[in-house]
């Protein structure tokens, strides 16, 4: 009698384990099988999302204003399956609405001043910098700022740098290098608006820092002083050393393919939020399969977005399906066993005896 209790309990605990433990152990081997890339890695963590942690962010953005998240959420949620109520989803629509209209005045603003505090204001920095007015402005500041003796901002001038320089290929290819281009004047912009990560401000500080030519940047100071900008040009060419350009390009090859597939917002989210410009590319590898709903992807997952960030939860919710394997098995084992004794006890009393 004890014993069949046992059975019972054992068997219950199985149940019980297996509704909680299978599901998410089959999901963790299919992952640990699978081909383990950012996409794969994200899609993983949101199975462990629920449809109330997809309202709770969708709510929170729509309070503070941030109708590009909250977009995003719902997106990310209709692609996964997940059902928000439809007051939420009408809400976000309006605020949608709401922020078009807010964005006419910004432009030429941004144009102006280099600064972007939201999209209009980025596509008029960009324009700027497309046609090499904000780089030579950005580049003057800073030279005329070496001269003096202040303090200089290295990576504000070796980015106008690699921008100058990918003014004058745009041209030479026809608009090739346009994408490029504009990722490094977005990374500027938001630079120049105290919007990057610090840790990543300091990466790429000091990459462009070693490289930086003192007096090639003299130079384009008492040049553009002069109206020479012929001159200023040919010395900008110097200002930073060739690993450096190339460091400064891919990373803004990176942030104009966030910002191509996810649009200004998960940009900006993604260079205030990157602790490194390897994440960057994390980021913008992401962005190819997820589009605008990467940054919803972004925020839902916490920053956890690598492969080895997952690995040891994966792991766990596989060594939970090998126990709950093993105890069916066991009990199975045990079940047959006892069918078997009764079925035939003569023949089991005969094996004992002997």
């Amino acid at each position: 009698m004890r014993n069949g209790l046992l059975g019972v309990l054992f068997g219950l605990v199985l149940l019980v384990l297996g509704v909680w433990a299978l599901p998410r152990g089959l999901e963790a081997a299919q992952f640990l099988a699978g081909p383990r890339d950012e996409a794969s890695t994200a899609s993983y963590l949101l199975t462990h999302k629920t449809a109330d942690d997809y309202i709770a962010v969708a709510e929170q953005a729509l309070a503070s204003k941030d109708e590009d998240l909250a977009a995003s959420i719902a997106q990310l949620a209709e692609e996964r399956g997940v059902s928000l109520p439809e007051d939420l989803t009408t809400r976000i629509t309006a605020a949608q609405d709401e922020a078009s209209a807010r964005m006419g005045s910004d432009a030429w603003n941004g144009f102006l001043s280099g600064d972007a505090p939201n999209e209009a204001a980025l596509a008029g920095a960009v324009a700027a910098d497309l046609t090499g007015v904000g780089d030579v402005r950005d580049l003057y500041a800073q030279a005329s700022r070496y001269l003096s003796g202040e303090e200089i901002d290295p990576l504000v001038i070796g980015l106008a740098t690699v921008g100058l320089g990918l003014t004058a290929a745009t041209v030479a290819t026809f608009g090739a290098t346009v994408p490029e281009k504009a990722g490094v004047s977005t990374l500027k912009a938001v630079k120049r608006a105290g919007r990057l990560s610090p840790l990543l401000a300091r990466e790429v500080g000091v990459v462009a820092a070693t490289a930086l030519d003192g007096q090639a940047l003299r130079l384009v100071g008492t040049s553009v002083a002069r109206m020479d900008l012929a001159a200023a040009r040919a010395a900008s060419g110097r200002v930073l050393k060739a690993e450096a350009v190339s460091t400064l390009k891919g990373l803004g090859a990176d942030v104009a393919t966030i910002g191509g597939n996810a649009g200004y917002r998960t940009t900006v989210a993604a260079l205030g939020s990157a602790k490194s410009a390897e994440e960057v590319g994390v980021i913008a590898r992401l962005s190819a399969r997820f589009g605008t709903a990467t940054r919803a992807v972004m925020v839902l997952g916490g920053g956890v977005l690598t492969f080895a960030s997952m690995m040891t939860t994966a792991v766990v919710w596989s060594l939970w399906l090998l126990l709950w394997i093993a105890g069916v098995t066991f009990g199975a084992a045990r079940l047959g066993r006892r069918i078997g004794r009764w079925i035939w006890p003569r023949s089991d009393a005969s094996l004992q005896r002997a």
